[in-house]
């Protein structure tokens, strides 16, 4: 017998059962200087205004026993099959190539602990030939919490196979971004419609903050996962 969805955000977003995702928080994808933006020649202004947010999100995340896992890229030309290579080299390369400067972290986030999972991929998709899946299921985890650049591409193509193999989603709208600000709340309407929830970051914590706020903080008690 199925059991009952969670269907507040509350309930879905327990730190019990959460992973707080947060997707290619790299150079080449944020820096002002990183290929991302020397190419495209766009705006990299939403995607530097995030991540103050994203900081307090992640920090919260950790006082309050919530999973962190960081989705990062590594790409290589003979990782991407033919049709992917058709779309994505285009004649002017990779970004976030593996072993490069671009592919490291931006300095502008704060950075994994130990404790926290690193998972490598190799396309948009975090679930895609990576052992993401494994890693959450044995931790338990029923619902992700997705954060990170860009919503429209990677961010989004991992929360809709996330969305497929049975977790619920939360998107945290102010804490992910993207160069073109219109295609970021294309894929903020894609979830909220069709995939998952859409909070804030302030929203996410204080959802955090009701389930435990008769538990003390990880910060508290020191390091572990809570079970409120």
């Amino acid at each position: 017998m199925q059991p009952e969805p969670l269907r507040s955000l509350q309930d879905q977003a327990n730190p019990g059962h959460t992973a707080l995702v947060v997707v290619d928080v790299q150079k080449d994808y944020c820096a002002e200087d990183g290929l991302l933006a020397i190419r495209s020649g766009q705006d990299m202004s939403p995607i530097r205004a995030a991540m103050p947010r994203l900081n307090r999100l992640i920090q919260d995340a950790r006082d309050r026993g919530v999973l962190v896992v960081w989705v990062r890229a590594a790409t290589t030309l003979r990782a991407l099959q033919p049709n992917h290579r058709a779309v994505r080299d285009q004649g002017s390369g990779l970004l976030a190539v593996e072993g490069s400067d671009g592919a490291s972290f931006d300095e502008g986030v704060l950075p994994p602990l130990p404790g926290d999972i690193v998972v490598t991929k190799r396309n948009y998709d975090g679930f895609h030939q990576t052992p993401l899946d494994t890693m959450l299921r044995a931790q338990e985890i029923q619902t992700l919490v997705m954060t990170g650049f860009t919503t429209n591409v990677c961010v989004e193509s991992t929360a809709r196979h996330g969305y497929f193999k049975g977790y619920y989603i939360v998107l945290a709208s102010d804490c992910s971004a993207a160069p073109d600000p219109t295609e970021h709340e294309s894929a903020v309407r894609n979830i909220s419609r069709y995939f998952g929830k859409v909070a804030t970051g302030q929203e996410i914590s204080s959802a955090w903050a009701l389930v435990t706020s008769t538990v003390p903080t990880v910060s508290e008690v020191g390091t572990g996962r809570l079970s409120p």
